[in-house]
């Protein structure tokens, strides 16, 4: 069963024990302290869109609600006629593409089955989608891991998710709530995560105080590690790849670290 099918069967037979039925308290909080209602804000794997409602009904007209199932969808419609179609998205959030301000993370993350592969994609696909010191944020469960690959929703710790987010975010507010419902106390995480800036381009040496680590940080950032494997042909950038995995063999490899330098160059020429 593919993703889409798998949530919108999910929908169909009532199965969304992670639903609150409103919008959570810490993004409640966070929303009431916004002032400028011009932000264009994503709402990724929404489900029902509580927040999103919310957010309309406060006068932010340019959110985008996105999910790979279409019941969710229609529910907010039905719930907010005048809410524009265009901005109702069904499609896979990795095959999204767009810029804006501000996203919105509640319960999506702890959707995806939790291998690092899966954690990294969202990092650097968050990041992408941003734009320049755009910020995430959002509410994540702090709750174990276990075994079971399909009891969602996954959990894990802040010191796990912080090293899937510091490459490419500036960690601003990333601790336990403090506001959380009754039977999610001590179980979640509140984050404001701030897109990091490109490290700038140097005007004699191109690669002058440019570390290895920050030039992968943008290419994973701005390419993914698909596009990276294509050009490169590394075989660290295939596999599982993660930025620490990657840094330790192409800090073992001179041939190998050429082959990124030249390949940094050429996309940070077309930037």
């Amino acid at each position: 069963m593919n993703e889409q099918s798998y949530w919108q069967e999910r929908y169909d037979e009532n199965r969304t024990g992670w639903d609150l039925g409103k919008i959570s308290e810490p993004l409640k909080e966070y929303f009431d302290q916004l002032t400028d209602k011009s932000v264009r804000i994503l709402i990724p794997g929404a489900g029902n869109a509580y927040e999103a409602e919310y957010l309309w009904n406060k006068g932010f007209k340019n959110v985008f609600v996105l999910d790979i199932a279409a019941t969710p969808l229609e529910n907010l419609k039905k719930r907010i006629p005048d809410f524009p179609k265009e901005q109702l998205i069904a499609q896979d959030f990795f095959k999204h593409k767009d810029t804006y301000d501000l996203i919105i993370e509640q319960t999506f993350f702890c959707s995806f089955p939790p291998v690092k592969m899966n954690r990294t994609k969202y990092a650097t696909k968050m990041a992408a989608l941003l734009s320049e010191r755009g910020k995430l944020v959002g509410v994540f469960f702090d709750i174990p891991l276990t075994d079971d690959v399909e009891k969602r929703p996954f959990g894990g710790s802040l010191r796990e998710y912080r090293t899937y987010f510091q490459p490419y975010f500036n960690l601003h507010v990333f601790e336990p709530c403090h506001n959380s419902m009754a039977d999610r106390m001590d179980q979640e995480i509140f984050a404001i995560l701030q897109k990091k800036k490109p490290v700038s381009k140097q005007s004699n040496n191109p690669l002058h105080g440019i570390t290895l680590k920050s030039m992968l940080e943008e290419l994973i950032l701005h390419q993914g590690w698909e596009k990276m494997a294509d050009a490169c042909r590394i075989n660290c950038f295939y596999s599982n790849p993660t930025l620490k995995s990657s840094l330790t063999f192409l800090r073992k490899h001179d041939w190998a670290r050429e082959k990124v330098e030249k390949y940094y160059l050429r996309v940070r020429n077309k930037m």
